[in-house]
């Protein structure tokens, strides 16, 4: 074989190693995807298969409401609750990338019976004045 093929072939190899090794970095491990953010609503034992849907009145529920940054960027969140479109509660988090964080939340506004009350968590990132997402709870409250 002559000097100048196994140069060649040497040149060829390496550009073949390059090139693998690129597309591995590009598609396994620079590629983190389209950010999104978790949110979400559970019931006071974690689940997502007891919401208080049924409310004596004048009694407390309670429901946990998640967060979870999947930005790849620290994000801010603000947490706003809400019943007949009055805020109730408004609360701020700041998460890491992966970071997650649930907060208690205790239903209380009870005193009036009837069906299909409203509860609205609606989540805002940044400084966005438009919610990011919304969850709905609907509930009865019951007389005793």
């Amino acid at each position: 074989m002559r000097l100048i093929d196994k140069v060649i072939k040497g040149i060829l190899v390496t550009i073949l190693i390059i090139a693998i090794i690129s597309v591995i970095y590009l598609v396994v491990i620079h590629n983190p995807g389209e950010g999104y953010t978790e949110f979400y609503m559970l019931d006071h034992h974690n689940n997502t298969t007891d919401y208080p849907t049924s409310i004596p009145q004048y009694s407390i529920q309670k429901i946990n409401i998640g967060i979870k940054n999947e930005e790849h960027q620290d994000m801010n969140y603000t947490v706003k609750i809400k019943s007949h479109n009055d805020t109730i509660t408004k609360y701020n988090r700041t998460l890491k990338n992966n970071e997650e964080s649930i907060t208690p939340y205790y239903i209380d506004r009870t005193s009036y019976i009837g069906a299909n009350q409203e509860l609205d968590v609606e989540l805002y990132k940044g400084n966005d004045s438009n919610p990011y997402r919304t969850l709905k709870l609907l509930y009865n409250v019951t007389a005793n």
